[in-house]
C-alpha cells in the first residue's frame, strides 16, 4: 500500500460520480487511479490539470489554449477573477510539484500526496461548475417547458405542520446549557495569562499556522510562507539578484530560490515593500510594529535574554556551535530562515533569523534579529529591500 493511498480513494470516490460524463478527464483519471508508481500519478495529476485549465480557457477567456503554458492561463484566470483565489492557489500549487512527473527525476514521495489533494479540491469544484453549466435551461428544455399545458391544475400534497425545534422545552434547555459551558470555557481560557494555544490558522491561500498566546499577545507560531496577499492577489515572485536590489514594489523569494528545501520550514523571505501594504497576513493579523515586538520581548525578560526563550529548544535547525541555551518556553520557536541581503544573494540560513517590523525609518525600516551565538533579541533596522522572514501577530 502507498502512503498516498487514501487520496487515490478519495479521487477514485470523484470518478465514480462523473466517470459517465466529461469524457476527456476521465480517461486521465481512469490511469491516475490504477497505478502505484509515483512519476506515473504525477504525470496524469498534470494531465487532470491541463484538460480543467483547457476547459475554462475556452469557456471563461474565450479562445483556445493552443501551446500556452499552464501557468500564465491560471494567472490570466485569476486576474480576470474567473477562479476563485483557493482554486486558483491549488492549481498553481499542482502545476508547480506535479512536474516530476512530466520530467521523471527522483523526489521525496511525500510530494505526490499535496499533489493528489491539491487536485481532489479543483475537481470538486470544477464538477459544481460543469454541474452549473450542464443543469441551466437549454433551448430545448425551455420550448418544452412553454408547451406544457398551463390549464392542468398543479397537485398540491399538503403537509402537517411540524412544531419547530426552537419551540421545543427540551432544545431550548440544551442551548442554554452549551452557552453556559462556552462562558465558562471562555473564562477560564482569559484568566490563563501566559498559557499557549495550539489553535489553527486557516489562511486565504489554504496555508495552515500555529498559533501561541505569550503574555497579552497571540503570535503565529512559524514564519510566513503565503505566496497571496489577503486580498486574493498574488504576490510577485522575484528570484533575480539584480532586480530584487532594484524593487520598490512588493516581492518575495525563497532562500536560494529553493522553495522545496527551505520553504516549508523556514517559510518565505518578503521585501519590505509587501509588509508594507497590510495585507501580507491572513485576515485578523497583521505585521507586528516595533512596540509589539518591544512588548514580546520585555515581557520574556528583556532583548538581552528574551532571544533563548523564544528560539527553537535543542537547535534543531540552529546552529549549535559554542551555544546551547535555547529553552523555546514561550512556544515561538523562532527559526534560522537567514535573509536577502544587500547584492540579492542569500545569507545567513542555520545562523541567523530576521522579522521584519511594520515600522519604519526613512530608507530603512526596524526589524528583530536573533543570531544562534548570543541570547538576545534586539531590534536593528535594515534596507527596505532585504528579503526577510515575517511573523504575524493577531489585531
Amino acid at each position: 500500500m502507498t502512503i498516498w493511498s487514501g487520496e487515490i480513494k478519495e479521487l477514485d470516490k470523484l470518478y465514480e460520480s462523473f466517470k459517465g460524463h466529461l469524457p476527456d478527464i476521465v480517461k486521465e483519471m481512469e490511469q491516475l487511479i490504477r497505478t502505484d508508481d509515483a512519476n506515473v500519478v504525477m504525470l496524469y495529476s498534470r494531465r487532470c490539470l491541463e484538460v480543467i485549465v483547457t476547459d475554462l480557457c475556452e469557456c471563461e477567456l474565450k479562445r483556445p489554449r493552443k501551446t500556452e503554458p499552464l501557468k500564465g492561463i491560471i494567472d490570466k484566470l485569476n486576474s480576470e477573477e474567473k477562479v476563485p483565489s483557493h482554486i486558483i492557489t491549488s492549481m498553481h500549487g499542482l502545476n508547480s510539484m506535479s512536474t516530476y512527473g512530466t520530467h521523471p527525476k527522483d523526489f521525496d514521495p511525500e510530494q505526490v500526496k499535496p499533489v493528489l489533494n491539491n487536485l481532489a479540491i479543483i475537481i470538486r469544484w470544477y464538477l459544481k461548475y460543469k454541474d452549473f453549466q450542464i443543469t441551466s435551461s437549454t433551448k430545448a428544455e425551455e420550448e418544452k417547458h412553454e408547451s406544457k399545458d398551463l390549464d392542468e391544475p398543479e397537485k398540491v400534497t399538503r403537509k402537517p405542520k411540524k412544531r419547530s425545534l426552537l419551540l421545543r422545552p427540551w432544545f431550548l434547555s440544551g442551548i442554554v446549557i452549551i452557552i453556559i459551558v462556552y462562558v465558562v470555557l471562555n473564562l477560564i481560557v482569559i484568566g490563563g495569562g501566559n498559557k499557549k494555544s495550539s489553535n489553527e490558522i486557516d489562511s486565504a491561500d489554504n496555508q495552515i499556522y500555529k498559533e501561541v498566546k505569550i503574555g497579552n499577545q497571540v503570535w503565529m507560531a512559524e514564519n510566513l510562507k503565503t505566496t497571496w496577499f489577503n486580498n486574493g492577489k498574488l504576490i510577485p515572485l522575484v528570484t533575480d539578484s539584480t532586480e530584487w536590489v532594484n524593487l520598490k514594489t512588493p516581492a518575495y523569494c525563497w532562500y536560494d530560490n529553493d522553495e522545496t528545501t527551505f520553504g516549508t520550514t523556514y517559510g518565505a523571505l518578503y521585501n519590505w515593500y509587501a509588509v508594507n501594504t497590510g495585507k501580507l497576513c491572513p485576515t485578523g493579523w497583521h505585521v507586528p510594529s516595533d512596540t509589539e515586538w518591544t512588548t514580546l520581548t520585555e515581557y520574556l525578560g528583556g532583548d538581552s535574554i528574551a532571544g533563548d526563550k523564544l528560539k527553537e529548544k535543542d537547535y534543531l535547525h540552529w546552529d549549535i556551535t559554542d551555544k546551547l541555551g535555547a529553552t523555546n518556553e514561550s512556544g515561538f520557536t523562532s527559526l534560522p530562515g537567514g535573509f536577502r541581503g544587500h547584492d540579492g544573494g542569500f545569507y545567513g540560513i542555520t545562523i541567523n533569523g530576521k522579522w521584519w517590523s511594520s515600522t519604519y525609518n526613512y530608507s530603512d525600516a526596524l526589524l528583530c534579529d536573533m543570531y544562534y551565538y548570543f541570547s538576545w533579541a534586539q531590534t536593528i533596522s535594515s534596507p527596505k529591500y532585504y528579503g526577510l522572514s515575517v511573523r504575524c501577530i493577531k489585531d
